[in-house]
């Protein structure tokens, strides 16, 4: 695989010998990870714009289309080590103010970082806001399903990936698609940089144009 092939991947990540996460729905079943609101099916990797942790994406490079293969990576190509600098305290008075109740291994949003509840007690809180996954080795059974090469299926896999709803249209060689979006009642202006993403990687791997409607 090269850089800008867009390639659809299946796999099971364990850490420590425990599945963390995987696209086969009998997988998750059986390691009681199934979740009725997901779509077990492959992702899409686009080679060399940072879709998956590095460690996946170089293993991906060395397959080709069918094969499969069972590797291994090591934390820095993962999620990094741990990092103490991201365990923060805070008064437990703070979250009290705001009506929320903190309990001991919830996740939760402080202001656009998610970290973990690891202890409670003293009036304090403290929380690690390291990834879930730093710090650990990982392994993987990937499989390369399918390379995508039509363009109109590349743009609609790379405007799902990086927005994850709302739709692109495709005609006459442009790919339009509108910077709102409706999420139940609300309307959704897409962030400037999310939509020069989306334009920059359509217009360098297909050969189609970018058209955003307001």
């Amino acid at each position: 695989m090269n850089e800008g092939d867009l390639v659809l991947v299946r796999y099971t990540g364990k850490a420590e010998g425990e599945v963390f996460d995987t696209t086969e729905k009998e997988k998750a079943e059986e390691e009681g990870l199934h979740r009725e609101d997901r779509d077990y099916r492959p992702i899409p990797v686009l080679i060399g714009e940072d879709y998956v942790i590095e460690g996946f994406e170089e293993s991906v490079k060395d397959l080709d289309v069918g094969d499969e293969k069972e590797v291994e990576i090591p934390q820095e190509k993962a999620y990094g080590e741990r990092d103490s600098d991201k365990v923060e305290t805070y008064p437990e008075k703070e979250f009290e103010k705001q009506d929320v109740n903190v309990r001991r291994g919830e996740e939760i949003m402080i202001g656009n970082q998610r970290g973990k509840v690891i202890s409670k007690g003293s009036g304090r809180v403290r929380i690690d806001f390291n990834h879930p996954l730093a710090g650990k080795d990982l392994e993987y059974w990937l499989k390369v399903e399918e390379q995508v090469t039509d363009d109109e299926e590349k743009a609609e896999y790379i405007y799902d990936y990086r927005v994850g709803h709302g739709d692109v249209d495709i005609e006459d060689g442009k790919a339009k698609f509108s910077r709102t979006h409706s999420h139940g009642d609300h309307q959704h202006q897409m962030p400037e940089e999310l939509i020069e993403k989306v334009t920059e990687e359509i217009e360098q791997y297909t050969d189609l144009e970018v058209e955003v409607e307001e």
